[in-house]
């Protein structure tokens, strides 16, 4: 397995693992709120690849031979007005996604990429890296712990109108890492 920065040859297999991620996603959300649109593969490829460019970016891949079975987005985006009003602003590296192919987790390729993000990111003098991960994805947060990754902030929902009696939340959501 290597690790090595994108190029167009791997297009393909990069949208396919990004839809591999949101089908996943799409299938843990209780909420059904995560979806896959008839657009998703070419769609948030596109949508990517813009950030990447905008951002300072970079898309790290795990190959195997011709393949990419693995990648992270790497982003350096700027710091809004409210960041510069409520904290330090260091300079913060964000991997948008970060996926290995099934069959292919569990063999040290999500670690691989995470060090060459973080390595990018110090290359880049930031000072943090972060992402986000559903509360859902238990097993992505159990992964991200062990590589170090301390549990920050996270985002709580609830359908307007529902009073708390009516709600139903799913089991991982009682007793998961975030309960």
């Amino acid at each position: 397995m290597n690790i090595v920065e994108y190029t167009p040859d791997y297009e393909n297999d990069v949208k396919d693992l990004l839809t591999q991620l949101q089908t996943f996603l799409s299938n843990i959300d209780p909420q059904g709120i995560i979806v896959v649109r008839e657009n998703y593969r070419d769609g948030y490829f596109a949508h990517a690849m813009t950030a990447v460019k905008k951002h300072a970016g970079k898309v790290f891949l795990a190959t195997e031979g011709n393949k990419a079975v693995g990648a992270a987005i790497c982003l350096i985006p700027p710091y809004g007005e409210e960041s510069r009003l409520t904290t330090t602003c260091p300079k913060c590296g964000f991997i948008s996604d970060l996926v290995v192919a099934e069959g292919m987790r569990g063999k040290g390729i999500g670690s691989a990429l995470l060090a060459r993000a973080e390595r990018y990111f110090a290359e880049q003098h930031c000072e943090q890296m972060q992402l986000c991960v559903s509360t859902y994805n238990t097993g992505a947060i159990a992964f991200y712990e062990r590589q170090g990754l301390l549990k920050d902030c996270f985002y709580l929902r609830k359908p307007v109108g529902q009073s708390q009696t009516d709600l139903k939340l799913p089991e991982v959501c009682k007793s998961g890492p975030m309960a």
